[in-house]
């Protein structure tokens, strides 16, 4: 439907581990990343599942070792918090740059019946593709939670909880 690669993960450890993953729709030489690990800091999807979680869990993630993967790489803690904050206020989360050059990616999380982010799934692709002005394009953003919002609701999620701002 958008045109681009879309993945799904679920947190492990300070990583984010890569379920599912769906091909772009061109013939491009494409890799499968399924059971690929990306730290959770250096991509939307653990962005977007890390701004949902609680205090103490979402701190730790913040006090772990963060290395940079590219020169963009977000690695501060205050600099991540303020990250996950909008994320959880915006309902998504978006990452240009950080964990491939050249690379950018649209995150929401998933919810499961508890309220609790159970995952994530996200639109990666190329930032000329993703990004307009600066910003993540309107029309994936907006793909992105409403696809999270239903699989959220598929898994039992309140509709008040699914893609919302509030964090528990």
């Amino acid at each position: 439907r958008v045109g681009e690669a879309v993945r799904g993960g679920g947190l492990h450890g300070s990583h984010v581990l890569i379920v599912h993953h769906v091909f772009r729709p061109d013939n491009s030489v494409q890799i499968l990343e399924v059971g690929a690990s990306i730290p959770w800091h250096a991509c939307a999807l653990g962005k977007a599942i890390a701004a949902y979680l609680p205090e103490a869990a979402r701190g730790q993630l913040l006090g772990s070792a963060m290395t940079p993967l590219t020169g963009r790489t977000i690695t501060g803690p205050a600099a991540l918090e303020v990250t996950l904050l909008a994320t959880a206020e915006d309902g998504y989360a978006f990452e240009d740059g950080e964990a491939i050059v050249g690379e950018a990616e649209i995150a929401a999380a998933v919810f499961d019946d508890m309220g609790h982010s159970a995952g994530a799934i996200g639109v990666v692709g190329p930032v000329e593709r993703l990004v307009t002005d600066g910003e993540p394009a309107s029309t994936l953003v907006a793909a992105v939670r409403e696809t999270a919002r239903g699989l959220s609701r598929d898994m039992g999620a309140g509709r008040a909880r699914a893609g919302r701002g509030a964090r528990s």
